[in-house]
């Protein structure tokens, strides 16, 4: 009988667990130029500046363009006002009306103010370190400072009160941003000049929080300094006058 020939399969060849040397030497290339390319990108500088100086750099930024829109509006209250008062002068009716809304605009602060009245000065001291103890903090004008002498120039009689030219009214607030005051949207650094129509230098001297921040001054070296202007323009506010709130949340 013929017999039967044996054909040779072969075997394929058992996996085995371990990997390519060259696979395993092109991962570690590939891990070593991720981790070089992460220690060669440079730091970004603004990211290691605490928060508030982050948000003071921010709001000098949006300076430029802010001072624009207020141009811009400044030019649009000016062109309404020319409408208004020649749509008075054709009716008796609206001349009434227009008086109404022309002294109205005077109390709201949206109209300038000419007079007599008092110029306050607040700056940091000059010196290094406190004398006598104390803290650097010591050494700066605060918010709280900035806002005590407006208070006081309130009490003292003041009809229209402005900070570095910036008109004050019911809805101005002083804000503390790093170691600047923002005010109406604007950015202000020391020296503070405080001007106020109509505010006497007595009661606004003999004010305790004056007296306070008079003796402060004295002990750290602050520049506090209270003149009397016997005359002082002071502008208009040029901000939105539109009032906005919180809402509830539905």
């Amino acid at each position: 009988m013929p017999q039967r020939r044996r054909h040779n399969v072969a075997m394929a060849p058992r996996r085995t667990g371990r990997s390519s040397p060259g696979l395993v030497v092109a991962a570690m290339l590939m891990a070593f130029l991720a981790v070089a390319g992460l220690r060669s990108r440079p730091a970004d500088p603004e990211s290691r500046l605490p928060r508030r100086y982050r948000l003071a750099d921010l709001i000098e930024q949006q300076t430029t363009s802010a001072r624009k829109l207020r141009g811009e509006v400044a030019r649009l209250r000016a062109a309404v006002d020319v409408e208004r008062a020649a749509v008075a002068q054709h009716s008796g009716g609206a001349a009434a009306q227009q008086r109404e809304m022309q002294a109205a605009a005077e109390v709201a602060g949206l109209t300038p103010v000419q007079g007599p009245g008092l110029r306050v000065t607040l700056d940091d001291s000059d010196l290094d370190e406190p004398v006598g103890g104390g803290s650097v903090n010591d050494l700066v004008i605060h918010s709280q400072d900035v806002q005590a002498v407006v208070n006081a120039l309130w009490r003292s009689g003041a009809e229209a009160v402005a900070i570095n030219g910036q008109r004050l009214v019911s809805t101005s607030a002083v804000l503390c941003v790093g170691n600047t005051l923002l005010l109406n949207g604007t950015v202000h650094s020391p020296p503070y000049v405080v001007s106020a129509v109509g505010a006497s230098r007595d009661r606004f001297e003999s004010d305790r929080l004056v007296r306070r921040l008079k003796g402060a001054s004295s002990t750290f070296g602050l520049r506090f300094s209270v003149e009397r202007q016997s005359s002082l323009e002071l502008p208009a506010y040029r901000g939105s006058a539109r009032l906005t709130y919180a809402r509830p949340v539905p």
